[in-house]
């Protein structure tokens, strides 16, 4: 049984031994944003989507199917804290949450920032709980002084499954631990002037560590039996990872959703510091990752804008009309109005075609959009302690049987697609079963519980003509630098005056 809580849904699936998907249930989440730039979902609620998943999977499982435990994860970061009673203390403030911007860009200035990342490895983003809990010391100190123990989405569940508090690796890295220990060092609350947070952190554990047991009060409300075993798990861009069969060292894993993720699973942490990197806390492995702003909204605004509310999946059929590099036009994929968050920060950064002549059609400009995603994902993975041969992909955005071709082109290697659709809560499982003896290691579990759907191999000539085209790309984003802060600046100037 693996729950699998992410942003906009909570799913919980069952999976058998092999990999086999049983059963699977999705519940829609309410996002609330109260002001601009805070962004929070109520654990509460959470919670109830969560128990009406797993009593729809239990009430689905086949006759003779006995669940041996509950695997979780779930949406990274953020701060959900709760009270020494385990209420929360307000609503969680999630991982793209901004409201803490101002404090880091304190701790940037006057150094405190440089000694977080030596400690742990990597900067902390707005969206990270330490910058969230100081946030919440300044503007809200009645609350904070509610605050017993600061939890992540995955870890509020198996808190309300068990009653245990705890943290695993993944969540705690930044910027919690010693990258060098792979243990908590609480002194990072004296860097950041909260020495009484030190007691806030919980029982820190390893992704295959059972945490506790469904309790009776846990049991009633969910249908699961009372004593079985929760694992802690991984949050959820690592256990996609491990769910497309990645999680090896130098495995390549990308998700292509909302946004873009990228992480390669490596050999303990690296002295590069352009990504987040984070213990997975199994077998001395560490996962490096950089997200990008852009991903499947490039495709969801042509469908809509550029040719009339057409269905995404129609627009594949248009772009194999038009051939590579679209006869000169190069798409950056940047419409996210935060800017872009990697390979490089800028939060002016916009999207824009480069090369459009009258001779272009819409084909040109469906199929530029889905060379410029492509493009874009290269542009991460070579900033990635990685030099794959091999990718495994994840995502909405697989059902794309171009978009999987033009990034084995982009990226010179091969792709492999998993079969199940539901990587996350694969890996999830897969570390559930590893801790309960199934498997010896994370690759036996790998091996035996992730089958490969497809495969595309980079075509020789066409991956060419990609690279020259990768120079393009780079060149005219760098160029573009000077003039989306000159944009900002001026669109700022004009204000919001409506037109005539």
């Amino acid at each position: 049984m693996a729950v699998d809580a992410g942003t906009s849904s909570i799913k919980t699936v069952a999976f058998d031994l092999s990999g086999t998907e049983l059963a699977i249930a999705t519940r829609e989440t309410t996002t609330l944003r109260p002001t601009p730039g805070h962004v929070e979902q109520d654990p509460s609620a959470i919670w109830d989507q969560t128990v009406a998943t797993l009593r729809e999977v239990t009430a689905a499982l086949p006759d003779g199917a006995t669940p041996l435990g509950v695997g979780v994860t779930g949406q990274g970061d953020g701060l959900w804290a709760i009270t020494e009673a385990g209420d929360p203390v307000r609503n969680a403030a999630l991982w793209s949450d901004s409201r803490s911007t101002e404090i880091l860009e304190e701790w940037a200035s006057d150094g405190r920032l440089d000694r977080i990342v030596r400690q742990c490895g990597s900067k902390p983003y707005p969206g990270m709980s330490l910058p969230l809990l100081a946030w919440l010391a300044r503007e809200e100190p009645t609350q904070y002084e509610r605050v017993d123990t600061i939890l992540s989405c995955k870890d509020w569940l198996t808190f309300r499954l068990t009653g245990e508090r705890t943290l695993d690796h993944t969540e705690a890295t930044i910027p919690y631990l010693n990258k060098a220990t792979e243990r908590y060092d609480r002194d990072i609350f004296e860097v950041v002037d909260l020495p009484d947070a030190k007691s806030m952190l919980p029982r820190l554990v390893a992704p295959t560590e059972v945490v506790g047991a469904v309790t009776a009060t846990a049991a009633a409300e969910t249908g699961l039996d009372p004593g079985l075993p929760v694992v802690s798990g991984v949050f959820d861009v690592p256990a996609s990872g491990i769910g497309t069969g990645a999680a090896t060292s130098d495995g390549l894993s990308i998700t292509l959703g909302t946004s873009l993720t990228h992480q390669v699973f490596v050999d303990g942490p690296q002295p590069d510091t352009s990504g987040i990197q984070m213990s997975l806390g199994i077998e001395g492995l560490w996962t490096y990752a950089i997200s990008s702003n852009a991903g499947t909204p490039s495709l969801e605004w042509v469908a809509e804008t550029l040719i009339g509310g057409e269905e995404v999946a129609a627009l594949e059929m248009l772009a194999r009309t038009a051939p590579v590099g679209s006869d000169g036009v190069v798409y950056h994929p940047y419409l996210s109005t935060s800017g872009e968050r990697g390979p490089f920060i800028d939060p002016n950064a916009r999207g824009q075609f480069v090369g459009l002549t009258p001779n272009h059609g819409t084909e040109h400009l469906v199929r530029a959009v889905y060379e410029g995603l492509s493009l874009a994902i290269r542009d991460c993975v070579e900033h990635l302690p990685a030099d794959p041969t091999t990718a495994a992909l994840a995502g909405g955005g697989t059902r794309s049987e171009l978009w999987c071709q033009l990034i084995a082109d982009c990226l010179g290697c091969t792709i492999v697609v998993p079969e199940s659709s539901e990587a996350t809560a694969k890996g999830a499982a897969v570390l559930l079963a590893m801790s309960q003896g199934e498997y010896p290691s994370l690759s036996a579990a790998i091996e035996r519980m992730v089958t490969i759907d497809r495969r595309y191999n980079p075509r020789e000539r066409v991956a060419d003509q990609y690279d020259i085209l990768f120079d393009l790309f780079s060149e005219t984003k760098q160029e573009m630098n000077s003039i989306w802060s000159r944009r900002a600046t001026a669109f700022d100037r004009l204000g919001s005056e409506s037109g005539e």
